[in-house]
């Protein structure tokens, strides 16, 4: 979103005297585009927080002078860099989420979110039908575009891995764990740090091994988190386990499938053991302007990449209950529109 607004531009814009769709429907996609292309085009990667001629600029970044103030004045605009003249420095927001050197930077999820957009030129398609119109997102993917969507995962999780772990009552006998579609395995890395009991088996598809793999020597976690890989939808879940996480994936499947996939978890569980629910809840955010954005977006985007959709607490209850569980708890997250469910056996 835009940095800020003067007070004048948020009166002309709280009664549409600046009609909302030039920002809604030009601006922001414009710059959106516009910090993707930085990224890709290494732009910012001539940058630090202390300022540089855009001719330097441009001339390490291989592209033109004019190319790399454009792209550079749109970050100025979204706060993420600061000019002086023709010279540009990064913000500490900038820094932070756009330089190489930062360990905090959001480089892969802009990447990420640059290949999406360019999977709407046939959104139309998928409205009218009310169903994703080609093949799902993961049947499409390259090794480039399994790597963006890893690191991406591995961008977005290491903002929230320590908090979500926290909310987690993860029953004192537990001993043995599955990270279902898991990826990286942050969550199962912190879950396993916090109890040393418990043994955790990330299970997902071949192509993020790597990237699980990466994450688990990081963090010298190989003695309690493996991988194993496996489509969980298609293969026998082990039995006799005590926690099941299902973080992000409820939301890239229709209800017969997440009843199918709760009635799996249930087989597999342990009495007493939990079903752990992450995802984007609907209706969770209450009046909040930003958890209305995010949700209805991604239910808009599980549509149409992944033939999914975001469900609410109630919906949730209806396919876990259905399976045999009856108890269930929501815990809210920091992030906005996000929730934990936690369901017992």
């Amino acid at each position: 979103m835009i940095y800020k607004f003067s007070l004048i531009e948020k009166i002309l814009l709280a009664n549409d005297i600046i009609p909302h769709p030039f920002t809604d429907a030009s601006s922001s996609v414009g710059l959106g585009f516009a910090l993707g292309s930085s990224v890709k085009l290494k732009i910012v990667d001539q940058l630090s927080l202390e300022f540089k001629d855009i001719k330097a600029i441009a001339k390490g970044a291989d592209v033109s002078e004019l190319g790399a103030e454009l792209i550079l004045d749109c970050l100025d605009a979204l706060g993420y860099v600061r000019k002086q003249g023709n010279q540009y420095a990064f913000t500490k927001r900038g820094f932070k989420n756009l330089s190489p050197d930062s360990p905090q930077n959001f480089r892969y999820f802009i990447l990420f979110c640059d290949y999406l957009y360019k999977g709407y030129l046939d959104l139309d398609e998928t409205i009218r039908l009310g169903k994703r119109a080609h093949s799902t997102m993961l049947e499409e993917m390259s090794d480039y575009e399994w790597e963006l969507f890893s690191r991406a995962m591995i961008d977005i999780s290491s903002t929230n891995y320590k908090e979500v772990a926290g909310k987690i009552p993860i029953p004192k006998s537990a001993l043995k764990m599955l990270d279902l579609g898991g990826s990286h395995g942050l969550y199962s890395i912190e879950l396993c740090n916090r109890h040393p009991a418990l043994k955790a088996t990330i299970l997902d598809l071949p192509p993020v091994k790597k990237y699980a793999e990466e994450c688990i020597t990081k963090h010298n976690a190989s003695q309690s988190v493996s991988f194993l890989p496996s489509d969980f939808m298609k293969d026998e879940l082990p039995k006799n386990v005590d926690v099941i996480l299902a973080f992000n994936i409820i939301h890239g499947l229709n209800p017969s499938e997440n009843e199918t996939l709760a009635q799996k978890v249930y087989n597999s569980l342990n009495s007493g053991g939990i079903y752990v629910i992450l995802d984007q809840i609907k209706g969770i955010g209450g009046g909040s302007q930003m958890s209305k954005a995010t949700t209805s977006y991604m239910a808009l985007n599980l549509l149409h990449q992944a033939g999914g959709k975001t469900y609410s607490k109630n919906e949730v209850d209806a396919f876990t209950q259905k399976a045999g569980f009856n108890q269930t708890v929501l815990k809210k997250l920091n992030a906005p529109g996000f929730g934990l469910i936690i369901c017992t056996k």
